[in-house]
């Protein structure tokens, strides 16, 4: 497998590749990073003790309406250096986050009133969902060097597609402010299936950023080079450099070649 593209990365971010992985809740998130650290990061680790921690640290997840992570993780907790094939070698944790409440998840909500939780940012306790929304909010601002919003067709749980739009938009949105690179993963049993594309194609539309249908569950390391590869291209262009021959430039002005090689660049660009 070529590792051009986790070279290309590791340079833009300064040899740190920290992925924010956010959305709503009940996407996939935890399931995601789980199948990303199994399949690329855990292998190539080159401590044993390093490869075992980092295997007790990765996250649980299930399946239904309730609400499993209750605060952002990083994972690994330390980030780590892995080397993989050709000489490439970067640094590498992914965060996890409750992420934006969906009304119809279960988990925020005790006994009629909102769930209230401690946590690092406040000395009392505060209701879950405004813990939730200040943790994915860190983790897009301060902790991410790449976005990765999860979102679903609503094929992965009983709850509905309609229920995910709002938090799914807001994160989006958020990523766009701060001009954080990021993709959309549209969450789905049937990532092939024509219903599937169709809708990654509409969002694709309506967000103008990358929309990749997937299975989390089943994803496996070409899936997450495709994934990696649709990150790349979320990095704003800083500079093009365009070679040619020298003797094109003492050309005169208006000479037809030169019109032409230049209107071939800026149609390109």
């Amino acid at each position: 497998m070529s590792n051009d593209i986790y070279s290309d990365i590791a340079r833009r971010t300064g040899g740190d590749i920290y992925i924010g992985v956010v959305g709503p809740v009940r996407t996939g998130k935890s399931t995601f990073i789980k199948r990303f650290m199994e399949d690329l990061v855990i292998p190539n680790i080159e401590s044993p003790y390093r490869r075992e921690r980092a295997t007790d640290e990765l996250p649980q997840s299930a399946a239904g309406r309730t609400i499993m992570t209750t605060e952002p993780k990083f994972i690994p907790e330390e980030a780590v250096d892995i080397a993989l094939e050709g000489g490439t070698s970067f640094s590498v944790r992914l965060i996890d986050c409750v992420g934006y409440i969906i009304p119809s998840a279960v988990g925020y909500i005790e006994e009629d009133a909102p769930r209230m939780v401690m946590t690092p940012w406040f000395d009392t306790e505060i209701p879950f969902n405004m813990a939730a929304e200040v943790g994915t909010r860190k983790v897009i601002t301060e902790h991410s060097t790449i976005g990765l919003v999860i979102t679903t067709d609503g094929t992965i749980t009983d709850l509905p597609r309609e229920e995910y739009e709002e938090a799914e938009e807001r994160v989006i949105s958020e990523l766009k402010e701060i001009d954080k690179p990021f993709a959309v993963l549209l969450n789905t049993v049937s990532p092939n299936s024509s219903t599937a594309k169709a809708m990654a194609e509409e969002l694709t539309k309506r967000y103008s950023a990358a929309v990749i249908p997937v299975n989390c569950q089943e994803l496996d390391e070409d899936d997450i080079r495709s994934i990696m590869e649709q990150l790349l291209y979320a990095f704003p262009v800083r500079e093009i450099d365009i070679n040619m021959p020298s003797w094109i430039n003492t050309l005169a002005k208006g000479h037809w070649l030169k019109e032409a090689v230049f209107a071939h660049i800026r149609e390109a660009a």
